[in-house]
């Protein structure tokens, strides 16, 4: 598990094990985020090192919320101590609760006057652990005392809760977190919103609910690429039809390995018949070229599709 100070001394990061290895294959901007997200991992081991030499431990208090003790929780506020100290890295009793999914325990210290929207060294709060591990009642709790759900970490990642339960696909709370009016449109430093990471993730139940909620379909990350780009790219034919649906330009450009394609080139070069239609319809033009001058008519050829070659055609695509 990620995150959590028991394991890893400082927080480990999400972005981490975002299960995006196998994102864009042969297009070189996710080779770009591999990259980076590999160096995120080197300062999170380095981190975790600095941590350990420090020698620096949680007190009872701390030791109680991480294993769920609420009577001694209760027993130790009784007598004095400090409801929000926690360890070296500023992780607090209610963040370790919220993180350990330990719901009792994070309404006593609420009850008690945790703040919810405490910071540790890393910017994150107890809305964010919760929303990591999908722990929806803990998160409902947590909002209902107050927790902005729109702050954003200032560590690497950059991640608020609703990116951090969208890459989870934890639906119910997504819902929440929307609800209690999250934007959707907040960005991570890697310039990935909450709709691209359900995109990249192929969730298309998310991808639906956060459109529905204002998330902007034709959002743009550092490389240039869109939602729609992506999902066609990975062959996730309903996110691209729930996208065009939803108002994504069809003749949006992005750059995959080195070319500036247009997602009908995408679709053509795919295969894609289902989504060359749904591109079609919603007006995308047949023959843009490439600086190579190559167009969709001509990426179905190279690859033989033969279905996407007639719906071009009879479209009114030229040689």
């Amino acid at each position: 598990m990620l995150w959590r100070p028991a394991e890893a001394g400082p927080d480990r990061l999400l972005s981490a094990e975002n299960g995006n290895g196998g994102l864009w294959l042969d297009a070189a901007p996710l080779s770009n985020k591999e990259m980076k997200m590999s160096e995120i991992r080197i300062i999170s081991l380095i981190l975790a090192v600095v941590v350990a030499l420090s020698g620096c431990g949680p007190g009872a208090l701390y030791q109680a919320a991480y294993r769920g003790d609420t009577q001694k929780i209760a027993s130790l506020l009784a007598t004095g101590e400090k409801i929000e100290e926690g360890d070296s890295r500023g992780w607090t009793p209610l963040m370790i609760a919220s993180a350990e999914g330990h719901l009792d325990t994070v309404k006593l210290l609420l009850e008690k006057g945790a703040n919810p929207n405490a910071r540790n060294i890393h910017g994150r709060t107890a809305l964010m652990f919760a929303a990591h591990y999908g722990y929806a009642s803990i998160a409902e709790a947590l909002l209902a005392s107050g927790a902005d759900v729109n702050i954003i970490p200032t560590d690497v990642t950059g991640m608020p809760a609703l990116i951090a339960s969208v890459e989870r696909g934890h639906y119910q709370v997504v819902s929440l977190l929307l609800t209690h009016k999250a934007d959707p449109n907040l960005k991570d430093k890697l310039g990935f919103d909450a709709l691209f990471s359900a995109t990249v993730a192929g969730n298309v139940m998310i991808v639906d609910l956060l459109l529905k909620n204002g998330a902007n379909p034709n959002t743009v990350n550092q490389q240039g690429n869109t939602p729609l780009l992506i999902s066609i790219n990975k062959g996730y034919a309903d996110i691209a039809v729930s996208l065009l649906a939803n108002g994504a330009n069809p003749n949006s450009k992005s750059t995959m390995a080195g070319i500036e394609v247009t997602p009908l080139m995408v679709a053509a070069n795919k295969g894609d018949s289902r989504v060359a239609k749904a591109l079609i319809e919603k007006g995308a033009r047949l023959n843009d070229r490439n600086w190579m001058g190559v167009s969709a008519l001509q990426y179905a050829r190279n690859r033989n599709h033969s279905e996407v070659i007639k719906i071009l055609i009879e479209a009114g695509a030229s040689e």
